[in-house]
């Protein structure tokens, strides 16, 4: 998958352009460019920009989807800022510790039991818990190991899981930071829900 899956979920803005300050005029218009340079991968950019659309869109009710999707695409922004080791361990903690026990939406990624690149599969240890490895684009790089404890319990089996495309959702409730080469997030969500998406 080339193109960021957050955009299977969220809406896409028609309008692009960019400015530092953030307005009801110009939030689609940001908001473009930010789904634009989460495909080019642009995380200097990106972290920048879902704060600032973050921010404007958090207090605000009619804006609940959007802040939920920004939320994560910020965690994800500074996990590629992580990885390529423009940020220390512990800035990166620092920049992502007020979101937890806030509510995310997560990326669309497949199910598949035999994959750790940008999928989705069962996890072992942990009843009724998805768990996601989160790269990038190429799957070069890691940026997250996932648990979404889904709090209905996970009805479906594995196979008849197999090949969906899943969307998550979830309450941040455990952040940590792992691995010295590559280093990734570490997260636990709880209160999680999941619903089948179109690829």
């Amino acid at each position: 998958m080339k193109r960021f899956p957050l955009l299977l979920i969220l809406f896409i803005f028609s309008v692009s352009g960019y400015s530092q300050t953030i307005t009801a005029e110009n939030f689609e218009a940001n908001f473009d460019t930010l789904l634009a340079n989460m495909d080019k991968e642009d995380w200097v950019v990106t972290e920048k920009l879902s704060s600032d659309l973050l921010r404007y869109a958090d207090p605000k009710s009619e804006l609940d989807l959007e802040a939920k999707g920004l939320r994560y695409m910020y965690i994800y922004s500074v996990a590629g800022l992580l990885n390529e080791k423009k940020l220390s361990k512990e800035k990166a903690l620092d920049k992502i510790k007020p979101l937890k026990g806030k509510e995310m939406i997560m990326r669309v990624l497949p199910f598949n039991s035999s994959c750790y690149i940008n999928c989705v599969h069962l996890d072992k240890d942990r009843k009724n818990t998805f768990f996601s490895g989160v790269n990038n684009n190429e799957g070069t790089q890691i940026f997250s190991f996932e648990y979404v404890t889904i709090k209905n319990g996970i009805t479906e089996s594995e196979a008849e899981l197999k090949g969906k495309y899943i969307s998550l959702r979830g309450k941040l409730s455990e952040i940590s930071v792992e691995g010295q080469t590559l280093p990734h997030f570490k997260l636990f969500f709880t209160e999680g829900t999941y619903e089948f998406m179109e690829p």
